[in-house]
Formats: structure tokens, C-alpha cells, sequence
């Protein structure tokens, strides 16, 4: 880590700077900073929400950079507090929401609290990454793992990546996630597991569901990803059990705010990780264009959802969900045909679980260089954006993903 880097996060936080600047070129290269409008930890909570808001693909467009970036990403992060505030539990409280190779500085002085990180590009594959590699228990290290606990979904968003307008009603049963688990904590380990969809909170277990997962092993932290639109349904042993979760508060199917205070409370009662996303906006990730072999080779290299959507479906493991969903994408959505002699759904696009050696083959699978099947029907993270919208029932029957 570059000694600039770190110094200018530092000095945006004790200048009490409040808007975001460009780095220098080096890795992170985007510093953003806040000031909180009080000193605990509800407004330490706030201006996290603004330093995502400012971190977010159409803020960054204004600096002159089209992509997108994590606070989850962040490599240096500072705070500047009151010399009276408990910087211990303020420090807590941004050890759970922050990476844990970040490095965090607690500074000590007057004026309102300030936040500033410096962020690590996410957009794009770095040819340098470090390879996937098995620990001392022979389980390979990886930064996310996804499981889609119910794949249908209340809402139709266009350009749903994990197709969930066009896939049938299906949910996993809590004994079909406890098998899964007890599969995969031998083989891998994930920084966090994500319960995902679809929409989660449509299964009817889903409090069981959470626990199996918190339990099992496989994951460090466990994240669950809503709409938000069901929270109020949710029963009282739902909050105590999570762990983190995810809002996505679509602009096309908006959250009442009423619900969105509701998880804050909850979230400051059982002391889960709460974060609310804004989307205005949806990638357009998988393409009814076909790609010839060099363009989805392209796309697979620079890809970074292949390092973040790792999922297992239907007895197989895939490290996107986009290969996962291949088939239900080739029967139910338009698309330009598949060129005779081109398999877009191949055998190596996913590993069989039950493969005896299965620890080495998702390493070797997860270090490949040679593109999936699928991405000849999908942009990575290449694709453009286009405002967030929702789908007609024609539309989805009709099979378009977008307008």
C-alpha cells in the first residue's frame, strides 16, 4: 500500500472534506469522504449509507469513471471522532462492515465525525489476482458463495441476472441446504455466503434456513439480499437470527420508508450488519447477442462477477450464476441462435458435486483462463447500464429482458 494513499484518507478525514476525489492512479484509487451529522453510532450509520451513495456507479460518472465500487472494497478507511465518543464501539461497529485486510485509523479531535475511505476498483480482472488456493484443511479460500434458497421472486426486474421473471416457482428445502452445506464445508470456505434468490423472504423457512447457514461452517459471515418488500411479514424470531443483510431498494418498486426504519430498528436491537442500497440502475449482464470465442473469452478475463457469484445449482457447482441459469436462459428468453457447432451449455461450465476429488477439481475449475459456454450470451461486468425497470407479463412471456 502506497504511504500517499494512506495519508491522503487521512487528511480528507481530518480536513473534514466532504466530497469525493479521484486517487492518484495507484491502487485504491477512488477517496471518498463524509461528515456525520451527530456523534453516535445512528449517524456513524447514516454517512456509511452516504459514503456507499457516493461510491455508487452514478456518482463516480461525474468523476469521470464508469463503474461501480464497495465499501466492502475499501483499503484504507479513517474516522474522525469527538474525543469524548466511544471510539471503541465506533471501531467495532466499522470492523463488521469493512474488509478484513483494511486498514482502519481512529483519529481524535473537534468538529462532527468524519468518514473517509479509499476504495479498490472493482470493475475489471486484475491478470495478477492471487490464484485460488486450498488452505491447510484442503478447502479452497474463496471471497463469496451464493445460495438461492427461492429462485421465484415478487417482483420482474429487466436484466435480472439470475433470471428470476423467467425461471418456475422453486424453492430449497432446509434439509436440500443442510446437504449442500455439509458438502461444501470440507471443500471451500468463504469470507461471507450469501442468501440470495429471486427473493428470499418468500420462503417459508426462511428463519431455519438462515441458522443451517450460520452453523454450518462454510462461510465466515452470513449476508441475506432482499427487495425488502416482505420485512413486515417477516416473524419475530427473523431479526435475532441474522446476521447481515442487504436491502436492494429498487427506484421502479420502491421499499415504504416505514419498512426501511423497521430494519433500522431491528438492526440497532439485535446488532446485524444493515446496509440499504439504492439501485436506480441494472447492469445489462446477460445479452441476447451472440459473441464469437475471442469476445467471450474477453469477457470471461475481465469478468469479476466470476469471483463473486460462486453458486451451486441442481448438484453442480458454478462460479456464476449466469452459467447456472444457461439452460432455463436458452429455452425461455429471445436470443440469436446458437451457431451450429458451438455448445453454449458444456459439461466443464459447472463441477459435479459428487466428484471424489472435488476440493482439487474447483480449484483447477476456478483458476481455468478459458472461457464458459455461457459467456457467449453474456457481458460480464462490461455491459451497459440502463435505468431500473420492471417487466410486463407479455414482456416476460414474450422472453425479452429488457425493453
Amino acid at each position: 500500500m502506497s504511504p500517499s494513499v494512506s495519508e491522503r484518507v487521512v487528511a480528507a478525514c481530518e480536513a473534514g472534506e466532504t466530497t469525493s476525489a479521484l486517487g492518484p492512479g495507484d491502487e485504491p484509487d477512488l477517496l471518498v469522504a463524509v461528515a456525520a451529522e451527530g456523534s453516535g453510532l445512528d449517524s456513524l450509520d447514516a454517512a456509511f449509507e452516504q459514503l456507499r451513495r457516493q461510491s455508487a456507479r452514478e456518482a463516480v460518472r461525474r468523476l469521470g469513471r464508469d463503474e461501480g465500487y464497495r465499501l466492502e472494497d475499501t483499503a484504507v478507511f479513517a474516522v474522525r471522532v469527538a474525543p469524548e465518543a466511544d471510539g471503541d464501539a465506533i471501531e467495532a461497529w466499522l470492523r463488521r462492515r469493512l474488509g478484513s485486510t483494511c486498514t482502519l485509523t481512529v483519529l481524535r479531535g473537534p468538529g462532527p465525525m468524519t468518514l473517509a475511505a479509499g476504495i479498490r476498483p472493482r470493475a475489471g480482472f486484475s491478470p495478477d489476482r492471487q490464484r485460488y488456493v486450498r488452505d491447510e484443511q484442503g478447502r479452497v479460500r474463496v471471497e463469496a458463495f451464493e445460495i438461492h434458497i427461492a429462485e421465484h421472486c415478487n417482483l420482474r426486474c429487466a436484466n435480472c441476472c439470475n433470471m428470476s421473471p423467467f425461471v418456475a416457482r422453486h424453492s430449497l428445502g432446509v434439509a436440500e441446504v443442510e446437504a449442500i452445506c455439509e458438502r461444501m464445508r470440507s471443500v471451500l470456505h468463504a469470507d461471507v455466503i450469501k442468501i440470495m434468490g429471486g427473493e428470499p423472504l418468500l420462503h417459508p423457512e426462511i428463519v431455519e434456513i438462515i441458522g443451517v447457514l450460520r452453523r454450518s461452517g462454510v462461510a465466515d459471515r452470513v449476508r441475506l439480499f432482499t427487495n425488502g418488500l416482505r420485512l413486515k411479514a417477516m416473524p419475530d424470531a427473523f431479526w435475532p437470527a441474522l446476521d447481515e443483510m442487504t436491502i436492494s431498494n429498487y427506484v421502479s418498486a420502491p421499499v415504504r420508508p416505514a419498512l426501511l426504519e423497521l430494519a433500522r430498528q431491528r438492526s440497532r436491537e439485535h446488532g446485524f450488519v444493515l446496509n440499504i442500497k439504492e439501485v436506480q440502475e441494472f447492469s445489462q449482464v446477460l445479452s441476447p447477442r451472440f459473441v464469437d470465442e475471442e469476445t467471450a473469452a474477453t469477457t470471461f478475463e475481465r469478468c469479476w462477477l466470476r469471483h463473486r457469484c460462486l453458486i451451486v445449482r441442481d448438484g453442480r457447482f458454478y462460479m456464476c450464476t449466469r452459467a447456472a441459469y444457461a439452460p432455463d436462459f436458452l429455452a425461455r428468453v429471445e436470443h440469436e441462435p446458437v451457431p451450429a457447432g458451438v455448445e453454449v451449455v458444456r459439461g466443464d461450465d459447472g463441477v459435479d458435486l459428487e466428484s471424489e476429488d472435488l476440493a482439487e477439481r474447483l480449484e483447477r475449475y476456478l483458476n481455468r483462463s478459458e472461457p464458459l459456454g455461457a459467456c457467449h450470451y453474456c457481458r460480464g461486468g462490461d455491459g451497459p447500464t440502463l435505468p431500473h425497470h420492471q417487466l410486463t407479463r407479455d414482456e416476460v412471456a414474450a422472453g425479452r429482458m429488457s425493453r
